[in-house]
């Protein structure tokens, strides 16, 4: 048995699925395999359910994303992030490999689009001395430290993550990615 397929067994019983995360524009197909390959319409500004196990995606339209205009097929583990690149796409992912139609066997095509809408930190407030003590959730409005801290801890808000330094208190931090404008250090102040 390969390395992968080792892997593959452990993440599936810790129940770790595929995910892709629809920053950009532009509507993606995504395809689950489970019950036969099945693939839905996620449009922009969704993500994919985590209970689903996502393996693949490519664009709506039949454009190419990275020079290929079929699936884009990826581990069971990762989380697959699209922004809009200009007319393009770019991706965030480990590894992605490029799929033909006829490796998922013909899948199913359901027109309806499906997923859970993108929840992100959009904003903060700072006090006088410049210390974070709000974070505006996209759906749901200015939330304390405390509260923000506990939901991205748990996965509710996508543009971010925790970090518990061995001195000091816990912070949150963007999501990281080649794209500074997008940081929370940047947000907030005057």
């Amino acid at each position: 048995m390969s390395l992968y397929n080792k892997l593959k067994s452990i993440w599936k019983k810790l129940d770790i699925n595929g995910q892709v995360i629809n920053y950009s524009s532009k509507e993606l197909w995504v395809i689950e395999t489970k019950d036969g390959p099945v693939a839905h319409i996620l449009r922009p500004g969704y993500k994919t359910p985590i209970k689903l196990d996502i393996d693949g995606f490519k664009r709506v339209d039949g454009k190419a994303i990275e020079k290929h205009k079929n699936w884009w097929k990826f581990y069971d583990f990762s989380t697959v992030d699209v922004f809009d690149n200009g007319a393009k796409l770019k991706i965030s992912v480990i590894t992605k490999i490029a799929v033909g139609e006829k490796h998922f066997e013909k899948p199913k095509y359901l027109k309806k689009s499906f997923g859970e809408a993108i929840r992100a930190i959009v904003d903060i407030k700072r006090n006088k001395k410049g210390v974070i003590e709000q974070y505006k959730i996209s759906d749901i409005g200015w939330v304390s430290f405390d509260d923000a801290l506990r939901m991205v801890c748990y996965h509710d808000i996508d543009n971010a993550r925790p970090v518990f330094p061995k001195r000091g208190r816990p912070y949150i931090r963007s999501k990281r990615d080649k794209t500074i404008l997008n940081n929370l250090s940047i947000k907030g102040r005057a």
